[in-house]
């Protein structure tokens, strides 16, 4: 019999280890796009913008509804009064993949089902929402301050970056 052995944390109260898994998801995200794992990389979009969002609501409430609609967890931030019009349409568009993309049925199998156009637009919307909790953060003045102003400045210089290539 083979044990599994975890380290024993209690991820449900740390902002920073959702952020971390959020940002993990979004590198294998990356990583499934190079390797032309569509399907997958939409998933993983869809899990990484889920975390991030949970992130926030852990912070702001030290709770979040164990759902995984993204769309569910913009109306808790509604109820908190926060402005989530920046990140709807990139919630709508990570929602579809939440079901297709992990279970097999009507929409057939993982290959085809999603193409290289898909899944850059999910890895993109990831990313959006992802920035939109480290900037809601970073203005909330939180205890994770230090792991925020790090992703940032890293969010920042990939978008400087992005733009000097568009400029070329």
């Amino acid at each position: 019999m083979v044990k599994l052995f975890m380290k024993k944390t209690n991820f449900s109260q740390d902002v920073t280890a959702w952020l971390d898994f959020a940002e993990y998801d979004l590198k294998s995200a990356k990583w499934q796009l190079k390797g032309k794992l569509y399907t997958i990389a939409c998933y993983a979009s869809q899990q990484a913008a889920e975390k991030a969002l949970k992130a926030i609501l852990l912070d702001i409430k030290q709770t979040f509804p164990k759902v995984h609609s993204l769309d569910r967890l913009l109306s808790e931030l509604k109820l908190e009064s926060i402005d989530i019009t920046k990140i709807n349409e990139a919630s709508i568009e990570l929602d579809k993949y939440y079901i297709t993309a992990r279970y097999p049925g009507e929409y057939g199998g993982p290959d085809g089902l999603y193409t290289k156009k898909d899944a850059t637009t999910a890895i993109k919307c990831a990313e959006k929402i992802i920035k939109f909790v480290y900037f809601h953060l970073e203005q909330e003045d939180r205890k994770h301050l230090p792991k925020i102003h790090n992703a940032l400045k890293k969010v920042r210089g990939e978008m400087s970056m992005k733009a000097k290539k568009s400029n070329k």
